[in-house]
């Protein structure tokens, strides 16, 4: 089995090798995608010094959609058959990677994303299957990506992996994650706080990501009612119960939720641009 990796820069501290080595070495070849806006030339020295590391860069903020595209189409000419997908802010458990090759030579047949679970401690061992799966931590079957669209540019960011999963669904494949393998992995500025009892995650995106993520999941929605249904309800409702909450820039949040769902209702994507 050859596994390549691809992973997204996106204006990154030097932390960032540490995180690529873990699974760095197992990569039969790592696509280092850049998506920065501003180079960090101490970084791209040292992922110069790993032998199968090709960097790519893209001249600027494209997307990650596009930059997850791009490290898909080199990996498939590099002829391997799966493509691990990681976020820049992820460190992989290398020390589990025969385990998840094990699910992996199990499950090819029926699962074309075969994914890690996310800053979990369970130890029970089994494959969950799900209906969405965030990007880091995902070994994607080459052959079955062949079969779809693949990441759309379009979207941008957020929401990009959820439309992947719709698609390997759509030709009857299913996605899934390992239990018992847990990928450690940071998501947006998380402050927990406990509601009726229950502790809940604020996330704290940067403004323009709450643009995107209700534009594409109300753009998506509308697509495919059936599946979106459920993920969609969570994020406007729930969503936004944590903003009013807990969060700071209240207003300006809810100026660019209004705006990404009025730019869904009129079929407007790609990269967000200012209002004049």
């Amino acid at each position: 089995m050859i596994i390549d990796g691809v992973v997204v820069l996106y204006n990154p501290d030097i932390q960032v090798i540490e995180n690529i080595k873990s699974y760095q070495s197992f990569c039969h070849k790592l696509f280092v995608i850049d998506n920065s806006t501003s180079y960090n030339e101490d970084v791209i020295k040292e992922l110069k010094q790993f032998t199968n590391v090709e960097y790519v860069s893209l001249n600027g903020n494209k997307g990650i959609a596009k930059a997850l595209k791009e490290g898909l189409v080199l990996s498939i000419k590099d002829k391997s058959d799966y493509t691990l997908t990681m976020d820049q802010d992820s460190v992989f458990p290398t020390d589990k990677l025969d385990i998840v090759k094990e699910y992996i030579e199990k499950y090819s047949n029926e699962y074309a994303i075969i994914g890690l679970n996310f800053n979990s401690e369970s130890t029970e061992a089994k494959l969950v299957e799900e209906q969405f799966l965030l990007t880091s931590g995902n070994f994607i079957k080459n052959e079955d990506y062949q079969k779809i669209e693949g990441f759309k540019e379009e979207l941008f960011i957020d929401w990009v992996d959820f439309d992947l999963d719709e698609q390997f669904y759509s030709i009857g494949k299913k996605v899934g994650y390992i239990n018992e393998v847990s990928l450690s992995h940071k998501m947006g500025n998380p402050e927990t706080h406990k509601l009726m009892g229950k502790e809940v995650t604020a996330l704290n995106h940067p403004l323009v990501r709450y643009y995107y993520r209700y534009r594409n999941g109300l753009y998506l929605y509308k697509r495919n009612k059936n599946f979106y249904k459920k993920k969609y309800k969570h994020d406007i409702i729930i969503d936004r119960i944590k903003i009013l909450l807990y969060e700071k820039s209240k207003h300006a949040k809810f100026k660019m939720i209004r705006k990404g769902r009025k730019d869904a209702k009129r079929n407007i994507l790609g990269p967000y641009k200012e209002e004049k």
